[in-house]
């Protein structure tokens, strides 16, 4: 679940936007925009649809709390991205982030198993890493696979 801070600082990023820029667009000071981006303080209501159309999205989309863009990431920011894989089994909640060139490595040299699916996961089971590999290849940034098991265990795939 992302926060309004979290989805912010996501969105921002995305349009390229610096939180300097976000602060004068907004008449505030950068302060605020930081705090804002860390959940230390909210955007005051007033400026809810000035922000959110700043940021090219609804007020909806920035108050919702579930990770749901997938975008293009500009050609000039498709290095240094993060894989993060989140699994959620009912009772235990386990949050991985590995650089995407590990996981290519790991792909091109048949480790991947050992690596990804080091506890079994009946989710794991169901994703395709090389695909997810192409997607991000061609740029794609965000939750690209969401997947659920028979079992109820949750296997989310995002980059960023």
């Amino acid at each position: 679940m992302k926060t309004i801070g979290q989805n912010i600082a996501n969105y921002r990023k995305q349009k390229g936007i610096t939180q300097e820029k976000l602060a004068e667009v907004c008449n505030v000071t950068p302060q605020a925009v930081s705090k804002w981006e860390n959940d230390l303080s909210c955007p005051d209501i007033a400026i809810l649809r000035l922000l959110a159309h700043t940021l090219g999205v609804t007020v909806d989309e920035l108050l919702n709390e579930e990770d749901t863009f997938v975008a293009l990431a500009p050609s000039e920011d498709k290095k240094g991205k993060m894989l993060r894989i989140r699994v959620l089994d009912g009772k235990d909640k386990v949050n991985v982030n590995i650089p995407i060139p590990l996981i290519k490595l790991l792909l091109k040299n048949g480790l991947s198993e050992s690596i990804l699916d080091g506890k079994k996961k009946k989710g794991f089971n169901l994703i395709d890493f090389e695909q997810v590999m192409q997607l991000v290849d061609s740029g794609v940034i965000g939750k690209i696979v969401e997947v659920e098991a028979e079992d109820g265990e949750l296997v989310e795939v995002w980059v960023e």
